[in-house]
């Protein structure tokens, strides 16, 4: 080690941000939080809570705020994401959006993490200031800050982490070594592949310590220091787990289960080995037992798994463009609207400036890496990017997982931003320079990764599907089926480019057609919801009442018909508005909002989220209203459209309530109406339907 004079300085503590600075940091704090605003208006302003990860944290934040926690899951999931939700819940009246909302407004702040990782690492305000403005504005980053996600938290939490590492690495310091460690235990409570990162830096402390010359006794203090902390925090963690599994479990018991799923062959496998895991109630059990069917697969297969490593390692590290070049979009229509809240999937522009984003960063990072003014500083990054890499070759590669690689590498992206406009006047000192050619080797590598064949055909396909939609949006018919046709001719097998064509015949009224064409998309791609939507909805027009079913059913197979696809079928579906609607019923898609999952306790109807509408075809006759809900609970009932209102308080039993509509204009006509359901909310059941709702509708008809 050099001696401190010749070091780089410290970092924040060591020059503290001038008023520019702080002015500058403000404004980038703002601009983080605008961002972070618009991704929750699109994708989190419905209060849906989307199935599997996110229900899970959100069912461990309830069961902390009933004094316990959710052990009867799947698996355990780590508390400090979960605590936070725990937080933010009673602070927005239990509701889902409004706790997004906080969560959104903290984790801006949280840019001050990455302003602090930067000028840690490089001992420069300015590599912080940039830092935090990629931070700010880096799309991933922004939406997951109003997901129910645990990786947004955890990229802050890590890169506070790094920088307080440095510190003590560069300090000595016991008390900075110390809140390392805790740093790097709630990250590890936050996301279990933290867990593996603690001895690794453990034992690069301890390295330092062996290699340096003078008092290594201080370095080796420094290493146990940076245990101990870390053991603080996990400790009473895991030995809560012992006292209620019985078994050691420092974090979470995912990581087992999948590390299976990574080795799973086809679908009979999976569900047999779902099988085999259900029947073990101990988590801890659970996971070794799938550890074991992981390893019995890559015994059986070795060559196999090391493919699937490959292909993993390209997943983890590929562009989320390839979505669209395959088909495999889920949860954004046609028109780039977003269907339901499914975190890190945008409309293809966004998806676009995330890849562009992502392209330009790595290799800012690689060559910051390489530039770095003392590169051993960034060896506890470089454990942390390939720790992750490894466990993602190991279990799952979702470009999802990525999140945490890129936050931790944006302060080395900022630096090299930084001397950038410097090269210019070294060009030919770079060229002989060997940290030019590891710079070069690495982003050759990483362009490999992003790489894919499947955007051959998929660019072919886009230069018609292009101008096909915008023809289908002037209403040319000819010229938008002869381009969407091209399209779909040459990118075969594209479930969107079939889609293209489907919407065309349905904004023609080829309602036959269309349905045919959302049939062979849903079976190209079974996880489209929009293909199953619209499905259901030309099921409607077209008098199949199986057909809608089994779209609905799909649908929830895969995902559920929560709030979030609730709110999209209620603006984007321009179906018919019958004198009759059932929320719930297959048939009721698109004229009924603001309500709960469907829940066990009811066969008919659902139950709101508070502020629920329905929409429905009136008369000059009477509005019914089946109602059911708790004893003694308000509900105020309005009419949007002829300013009527009656005030309902529930008896615990079904109620009718009747609302003349006469005074509506042009009743005759049978005009569309909007019933609006406000009331307060309740738990409905912690275990079996863990939402906060208001009241049943059970019923909304127009009568004579």
């Amino acid at each position: 080690m050099e001696p401190a004079s010749q070091r780089e300085q410290p970092g924040w503590r060591a020059a503290l941000p001038s008023v520019t600075h702080l002015v500058i940091l403000g404004g980038i704090i703002a601009l983080a939080m605008a961002a972070r605003m618009s991704f929750w208006w699109v994708q989190a302003r419905s209060g849906a809570v989307p199935p599997g990860d996110p229900e899970e944290y959100y069912r461990a934040a309830l069961h902390i705020l009933h004094g316990g926690y959710h052990d009867t899951g799947k698996w355990l999931r780590p508390p400090v994401y979960p605590a936070l939700l725990a937080v933010l819940l009673p602070l927005a009246g239990m509701n889902v959006a409004g706790a997004l909302f906080l969560q959104a407004m903290v984790l801006s702040v949280g840019v001050l993490a990455f302003y602090a990782a930067g000028t840690q690492l490089f001992g420069r305000q300015d590599v912080g200031l940039v830092t935090a403005l990629l931070a700010a504005f880096y799309v991933p980053l922004a939406s997951y800050a109003s997901s129910l996600y645990a990786e947004a938290l955890f990229a802050m939490l890590l890169a506070l982490a790094l920088a307080m590492l440095d510190r003590a690495l560069v300090s000595g310091t016991g008390r900075a070594a110390l809140g390392a460690g805790a740093l790097l235990g709630l990250a590890a409570l936050t996301r279990a592949v933290g867990v593996y990162l603690i001895p690794l830096v453990v034992v690069w402390t301890a390295w330092l310590a062996w290699r340096a010359q003078g008092a290594p006794g201080a370095r080796y203090r420094v290493a146990a220091t940076l245990m101990l902390g870390a053991a603080f925090i996990i400790g009473p963690w895991a030995a809560r787990n012992y006292v209620i599994h019985g078994r050691l479990i420092l974090s979470d018991t995912n990581g087992g289960i999948s590390m299976w799923y990574g080795t799973v062959r086809d679908d009979a496998e999976q569900e047999a080995g779902e099988a085999r895991l259900a029947v073990v109630s101990n988590l801890a059990d659970r996971q070794a037992l799938a550890l074991r069917m992981a390893w019995d697969n890559i015994q059986a297969d070795p060559v196999r798994f090391l493919a699937r490593m490959r292909f993993k390692i390209a997943s983890l590290y590929g562009l989320q463009t390839r979505s669209y070049a395959v088909g495999d979009v889920i949860s954004i229509d046609s028109r780039g609207m977003q269907m339901v809240q499914n975190a890190g999937e945008y409309r293809l522009a966004l998806t676009l400036l995330a890849d562009a984003q992502y392209s330009l960063l790595m290799p800012l990072a690689i060559a910051g890496i390489c530039f770095a003014p003392r590169r051993e500083r960034a060896v506890p990054t470089i454990l942390w990017v390939g720790l992750a890499t490894l466990l993602a070759a190991l279990t799952i590669g979702h470009p999802r997982l990525r999140l945490p690689i890129v936050a931790a590498l944006l302060p080395f992206a900022a630096y090299a931003l930084t001397i950038l406009p410097g090269v210019g006047l070294r060009v030919r000192a770079l060229l002989r320079d060997r940290r030019s050619a590891a710079a070069l080797a690495v982003m050759i590598v990483f362009f490999a990764l992003t790489g894919s064949l499947r955007y051959l055909p998929w660019l072919s396909g886009m230069q018609y599907a292009v101008p096909g939609r915008l023809a289908l949006e002037q209403r040319d018919q000819a010229l938008a089926e002869m381009l969407l046709t091209r399209a779909r001719t040459v990118d075969q097998g594209n479930p969107l480019r079939t889609i293209d064509l489907a919407d065309a015949a349905f904004e023609y009224g080829q309602y036959e057609a269309a349905l045919a064409l959302y049939r062979e998309a849903a079976a190209l791609e079974p996880r489209s919801l929009y293909a199953h939507a619209m499905r259901a909805a030309l099921a409607v027009r077209t008098d199949r009442p199986d057909e809608a079913r089994a779209a609905m059913q799909a649908i929830d197979g895969y995902w559920r018909s929560g709030n979030d696809l609730l709110e999209w079928a209620w603006t984007a579906l321009l179906v018919g508005t019958p004198p009759r609607v059932v929320p719930g019923d297959p048939s009721a898609i698109g004229l009924y909002a603001g309500f709960a999952p469907a829940t066990p306790d009811l066969t008919v109807g659902r139950w709101t989220l508070g502020d629920g509408r329905v929409r429905v075809r009136g008369g000059c006759g009477a509005l019914v209203i089946n109602l059911y809900g708790p004893v003694g609970r308000v509900v105020q009932v309005t009419v949007d459209e002829g300013g009527i209102q009656e005030q309902v308080t529930l008896n615990g039993a079904p109620q009718e309530v009747r609302l003349p509509v006469a005074s509506v204009r042009d009743c005759e006509y049978g005009p569309p109406l909007t019933v609006r359901l406000r009331s307060a909310t309740s738990l409905l059941d912690l275990e079996a339907a863990p939402w906060y709702v208001g009241v049943a509708v059970r019923e909304v008809r127009a009568e004579p």
